[in-house]
């Protein structure tokens, strides 16, 4: 009787893309699958526990499919080319809702897009919700390690913007990448919300991160415009608190439930990181 490997009962993943949130989804679905990575760089993927393939080559028959590629030009470069019949995840915003003037929003909530790049998004989420096992995740705002409140800290221009009334939702990229695995892992179809449970000011952000750094506030300057990046001005256009009650009902807990533990483990493991025992 021929002893069978653990790699004969692993499931095969094509993560599309290879940035920030890729690599983390990566991590999230290792070692208990097989992981390819598809991306018009392969050579980037230096890890040798996954294989990476070019975007233009013939993608083998998988058990999933991830993909963290944002449109191109109005169009989903995945979508153009492949139509998924397997578990299929695409990584949307939650930008496609637009202003709620602060209010909480659900799944189920009116989407009226305020700009170009997420009115792109919502179109996209629509196609990919005609497949036969979709699932989009609407994720708020990403931070983590090496993009966070702290990176910002860092440079000279930091600041703290002061609207009055304005709130952000956010969730950590360990969060993205464990709900990824947990979506898939149970076969979840639909729209979801990635957001953690404390909407909150941004200037609110940057002071606790220079609490635990026991540094002085930057400069508070009042919210304008002309003054802000294009996708900085995105997220200030919009006012709104995610309600992430759907992804609960479903029996993922947040790992980070807020800013304040999310910010905690990143100082934390950068200490360690510089001072291992």
């Amino acid at each position: 009787m021929r002893t069978l490997k653990r790699l004969d009962f692993l499931k095969t993943i094509a993560i599309f893309g290879y940035g920030y949130v890729a690599k983390f989804l990566i991590k999230g679905f290792l070692p208990d699958n097989k992981i390819i990575v598809v991306t018009r760089h392969p050579e980037d993927v230096e890890d040798k526990n996954i294989s990476a393939i070019h975007f233009d080559d013939c993608l083998p028959e998988v058990d999933g499919i991830i993909s963290t590629i944002p449109p191109v030009n109005g169009i989903d470069p995945v979508l153009e080319k492949y139509s998924p019949i397997c578990w299929a995840a695409y990584c949307s915003s939650t930008g496609v809702y637009g202003d709620h003037q602060g209010a909480w929003v659900t799944e189920e909530s009116l989407c009226s897009p305020s700009n170009e790049r997420s009115r792109q998004r919502l179109e996209i989420e629509r196609k990919w919700m005609t497949l036969p096992n979709a699932c989009v995740l609407r994720i708020a705002g990403i931070y983590g390690p090496g993009r966070s409140v702290f990176d910002q800290l860092e440079t000279a221009s930091a600041k703290r913007i002061d609207k009055p009334g304005h709130v952000f939702s956010r969730i950590h990229v360990e969060d993205i990448a464990a709900f990824g695995h947990f979506a898939f892992l149970n076969g979840l179809a639909g729209i979801y919300n990635l957001a953690d449970n404390l909407p909150a000011p941004s200037r609110a952000v940057m002071e606790y991160a220079c609490d635990l750094l026991g540094k002085n506030y930057p400069p508070l300057v009042s919210f304008d415009p002309a003054e802000l990046s294009p996708m900085a001005f995105e997220f200030y256009q919009d006012c709104k608190k995610v309600s992430a009650e759907k992804i609960a009902a479903h029996g993922y807990r947040v790992k980070f439930k807020n800013y304040t533990d999310g910010l905690e483990d990143i100082i934390n493991n950068k200490y360690q990181e510089k001072n291992p025992q």
